[in-house]
């Protein structure tokens, strides 16, 4: 199996108050050069991914929370429409909202919070959050919920 090369060197660095440290950076420099999978793939993972979605939440609240009608979402998932990037980019975000969520909590825990009050949050609704402002904000919620955080 072929390594990539590494080489460690040691930098001075100036730092802003007129110091100095010494600083290490590696250099790596890849033995072979990798080729990306082809698009066919990458739309088949979200297909993937928004099924996952359905299959979790159901098609009417999947539509709500990725902002589109259910019928066009029942298209995209059948492959008889398009996903757009947005979409794609929405798909993923709330897939991976899920799948945090399941690594945090047991899979019966994880409908109620996303569609409850949280405190980590504000009181808002984890859902909401996710559909008007990303990920971020439900993230590091789940991440005070995973640490034991109280609001």
């Amino acid at each position: 199996m072929a390594r990539s090369a590494a080489k460690k060197e040691d930098v001075d660095e100036k730092v802003p108050s007129g110091g100095m440290f010494r600083a290490s950076r590696w250099q790596v420099r890849p033995d072979r050069v990798i080729q990306l999978k082809s698009n066919a793939s990458t739309k088949f993972a979200v297909v993937t991914k928004l099924q996952r979605i359905i299959d979790s939440l159901s098609l009417a609240a999947a539509a709500d929370v990725l902002g589109v009608d259910r019928s066009q979402l029942d298209r995209c998932r059948k492959g008889k429409e398009a996903i757009s990037a947005e979409l794609s980019r929405r798909i993923t975000d709330v897939e991976y909202v899920l799948d945090r969520a399941l690594h945090v909590m047991h899979t019966d825990e994880v409908g109620p919070w996303l569609t409850e009050p949280e405190p980590l949050l504000g009181g808002s609704i984890p859902l909401n959050v996710l559909t008007l402002k990303g990920t971020g904000p439900v993230i590091a919620a789940l991440d005070g919920v995973a640490a034991g955080a109280f609001a």
